[in-house]
């Protein structure tokens, strides 16, 4: 397996989702016209574009130096990107203080967390798949 493309497809996947997530966010906020809305957008991409990546390339060095532990892998980096959601949207809300806002906050990055969370579980599963049965 290359794991050099494995990685590039699922960086680029990735990016796409979350361009697209921007982008249709951009468009609800034209269309709602809540221009406090597109920092809440920014952060979220910005936060996905970046654990994204660096779920990636772990993925990357894990899959090249121990491919029998990827299982825990999986595990601990959803867990772990789960407690950098729920830090994310602490610090938020510490900052900001005004519940409207930290509600739709807390939405709009969990609509981008969620939908990252689904696409890294169906294409990892599907790749974990067809490596087994390449085996």
């Amino acid at each position: 397996m290359d794991y050099n493309k494995v990685y590039k497809e699922y960086y680029k996947i990735s990016l796409w989702l979350i361009a697209a997530l921007y982008l249709i966010g951009m468009l609800v906020v034209q269309c709602v016209m809540r221009s406090s809305y597109i920092h809440m957008l920014t952060i979220s991409a910005v936060f996905s574009l970046l654990t994204a990546s660096i779920y990636g390339g772990a993925w990357k060095a894990i899959a090249i130096q121990s491919p029998a532990v990827l299982g825990k892998f999986y595990l601990a980096a959803s867990a772990l990107r789960m407690l950098l959601a729920f830090l994310v949207i602490l610090v938020y809300a510490l900052v900001v203080k005004n519940r409207q806002e930290i509600i739709s906050f807390a939405v709009i990055f969990m609509i981008f967390y969620l939908v990252l969370l689904a696409f890294d579980t169906i294409y990892f599963a599907r790749l974990e798949k067809n490596n087994k049965i390449k085996n």
